[in-house]
């Protein structure tokens, strides 16, 4: 993403017409927590999708719906791995992008 967007995050995070949430009222762990339960939530809708790949029924919703909500789900994951990031004061993106070029070094990959 970009700062734009962790600023709007932590903006609507905090405001009273928003989620009224200051950041610092949640310790590390809370905001790792937040991010795991939405990804356990991508697990369960993608247990789902595995279902349609492997032709079980069971599902209520369409293949399409389903995908839907996994995006929605890794979504929800992001917008709280931003706030868990921004709780330790780490630039998210900056963070991503020193990782990145890092494994790329490291395994040779040239673009």
């Amino acid at each position: 993403m970009n700062k734009q967007f962790s600023e709007r995050n932590r903006l609507r995070c905090e405001s009273p017409n928003g989620f009224n949430h200051r950041l610092n009222s949640w310790s590390g762990s809370d905001w790792m927590v937040a991010v795991l339960g939405e990804l356990g939530e991508a697990a369960n809708v993608l247990k789902k999708l595995n279902r349609v790949r492997d032709g079980i029924p069971g599902n209520k919703e369409t293949p399409e719906q389903l995908r839907e909500k996994f995006s929605s789900e890794l979504a929800d994951a992001y917008v709280y791995l931003d706030l868990l990031c921004q709780s330790y004061d780490i630039d998210l993106e900056d963070a991503v992008k020193k990782v990145f070029e890092a494994k790329s070094e490291q395994i040779g990959y040239r673009e």
